[in-house]
């Protein structure tokens, strides 16, 4: 019995619906940084990543299953691989150089009658109005790593395990609409803002962000408000009380994402139109891709 039980905790994890999901997303880069090589000189090593990604997800198929790493490892890799991927994107999108950010603009002042993320923080110039919207921005870290997290140590794996593909799922859409429909952002292709948040603490703190870690090109659809969304929707099932609790702060970063200039607001209208979409997919979408027959 106890080699039995030792080879059960040796057992394998397997080719799960996140695996499947990201390989074939990660397919999916390759294609893209093939197609985009003549332009971007960067290609051998951002090819030689894809790779060792998609080497990472089977690696992970094959770790133990019983075991904390294993599982810890299985839930969590796919937020190892989106900061990767966010990456590759910018350094492909400033090969290519073929921004569509007025063709967004366009749509901007056709829908809401000019640059949103412009006229808004000036004409509702307020500190306080400013510090609480970039703290929701900010928050998008803790919601969309804070929900599964939560629901791992409140509810259970499985739950965790639903919340993640469907947060994964709302990145890996935005990714794949980032590599065929690239877009700066007014952050970079409008004037500078200006208005009372230039000196205030948090708003200094999102654009050393902004400095250090965007992506050019990745600003169709808003990542931040897809991902954050989605977290929220993903929790209504397990822990609903937490969708409620973190739904007006997934609403401030919407709103934050624009008044911050950091968005278009068509960005955010479409973050939300993605997340909404990915929510609706994910549990039908796992379901198929955990069908046993597929490899």
């Amino acid at each position: 019995m106890v080699p039995e039980r030792a080879a059960a905790g040796l057992a394998p994890r397997g080719v799960g619906p996140t695996e499947r999901l990201t390989r074939a997303f990660g397919l999916a880069m390759v294609v893209v940084t093939a197609v985009t090589a003549a332009r971007v000189a960067e290609w051998p090593w951002l090819l030689a990543a894809d790779l060792l990604a998609l080497a990472l997800v089977e690696l992970v198929a094959r770790a133990p299953a019983a075991s904390r790493f294993g599982a810890a490892i299985g839930l969590a890799y796919p937020y190892l691989l989106i900061p990767f991927y966010y990456t590759q994107l910018g350094v492909i999108a400033l090969g290519v150089a073929h921004l569509r950010d007025p063709l967004v603009q366009r749509w901007e002042a056709a829908i809401f009658g000019g640059q949103l993320s412009v006229t808004w923080h000036q004409a509702a110039a307020s500190p306080v109005l400013s510090s609480v919207l970039h703290a929701c921005y900010l928050a998008h870290y803790a919601i969309f790593i804070g929900v599964p997290l939560w629901l791992a140590l409140r509810v259970g794996r499985e739950a965790a395990a639903r919340a993640v593909f469907g947060i994964t799922l709302a990145f890996y859409v935005c990714y794949l609409l980032f590599a065929v429909f690239p877009v700066a952002g007014p952050y970079y292709a409008l004037p500078a803002p200006t208005g009372p948040g230039e000196n205030l603490l948090l708003d200094r703190a999102v654009r050393g962000l902004l400095e250090r870690g965007a992506a050019w090109g990745t600003a169709f659809p808003s990542s931040h408000v897809a991902a954050s969304w989605c977290a929220v929707l993903m929790a209504r099932r397990d822990a609903p009380w937490l969708a409620v609790g973190l739904a007006p702060v997934a609403v401030g970063l919407a709103a934050g994402t624009v008044y911050g200039q950091f968005h278009y607001a068509v960005d955010a209208v479409a973050g939300a139109a993605v997340a909404l979409l990915c929510f609706l997919l994910a549990d039908p979408l796992r379901t198929r891709l955990a069908r046993p027959g597929l490899r």
